[in-house]
């Protein structure tokens, strides 16, 4: 069931801009998995990839790995990430395996409107979460 509905979801958003006018790419990441890619132009380098099942659609960007965190920064990180948790509007911070990343949920009967505008808030609030918590990243060498 999963990977027809993702199917379907990806149809919807096939040739789909978001609100500014900025277009998206989407195809499948991993089929076993029902796992697609979507990237945002001018964005590319955090996309955010959307799977499905009875319960939820989960739209996941990756934000930055463990490595690149000044470790002498990284619990005031965490509670800075913790405190914007609330005033991020439908996303939230949470942490796969060594990975940091943003993600937002809905229900799996919401529309193509509906998708389409949460993965405009997750990329533009994936933007502004890395610029806020860039101070405790570790200088690009």
């Amino acid at each position: 069931m999963s990977t027809e509905k993702l199917e379907q979801l990806m149809k919807g958003l096939a040739g789909k801009q978001l609100s500014d006018g900025v277009g998206l790419s989407i195809e499948m990441f991993d089929a076993e998995n029902a796992v697609a890619c979507i990237k945002v132009e001018d964005r590319e380098e955090f996309p955010i990839y959307m799977t499905v099942d009875e319960g939820q659609i989960l739209c996941i960007s990756y934000l930055f790995g463990d490595e690149q965190v000044d470790p002498d920064k990284r619990a005031a990180m965490v509670e800075a990430m913790l405190m914007m948790n609330v005033s991020i509007p439908l996303s939230a911070f949470s942490k796969i395996g060594d990975q940091y990343i943003m993600f937002g949920a809905l229900s799996p009967a919401a529309s193509t409107d509906e998708l389409l505008h949460e993965i405009e808030l997750l990329s533009d609030n994936v933007l502004e979460a890395i610029e806020a918590i860039s101070d405790y990243l570790k200088e690009a060498a």
